[in-house]
């Protein structure tokens, strides 16, 4: 993949901090016309730069009060069937493959401490599950979904 020139990287960084600015602002922004920053937002779009436009909502003032990290071994022959059976569910925000044991790190938020459980309990029930080892997320320093160009 090509890297971005600076128009699109200076794009992609006015569209970091504001989602809904208008092509308008957008052209002001970074000196283009807005035929030309729209074509350019669509390539972005298109080749798969941007992966999409949404809200990202705050999950305690929607009453997901509880939010954990489940470190999560399988084996090997069943991790691709879990991680698309987790990913399906919606409590379930995140799901990271990673190197070293436990291989997979997946977030969820829910409501209260029940539903948390029955969660927990149904991952130490789906199939190559070798361990599950929740933690509690009780403070939240940083969160930035985004990345810096």
């Amino acid at each position: 993949m090509k890297w971005l020139d600076e128009y699109d990287q200076r794009i992609i960084e006015a569209l970091r901090k504001d989602g809904r600015i208008s092509y308008r602002n957008l052209a002001a922004m970074v000196g283009m016309s807005n035929v030309a920053v729209r074509d350019r937002v669509n390539r972005l779009v298109k080749r798969g730069y941007i992966k999409g436009f949404f809200a990202l909502a705050d999950s305690k003032l929607i009453g997901k009060d509880v939010s954990m990290i489940f470190e999560v071994e399988t084996n090997m022959n069943d991790l691709s069937e879990f991680v698309e059976r987790i990913s399906e569910c919606a409590e379930v925000t995140k799901v990271y493959e990673k190197v070293g044991t436990p291989i997979l790190f997946v977030h969820a938020s829910f409501r209260n401490i029940d539903e948390m459980q029955n969660f927990s309990e149904s991952i130490h029930k789906m199939r190559g599950v070798v361990r599950a080892i929740p933690s509690m997320i009780y403070k939240r320093h940083k969160f930035d979904p985004s990345l810096d160009v």
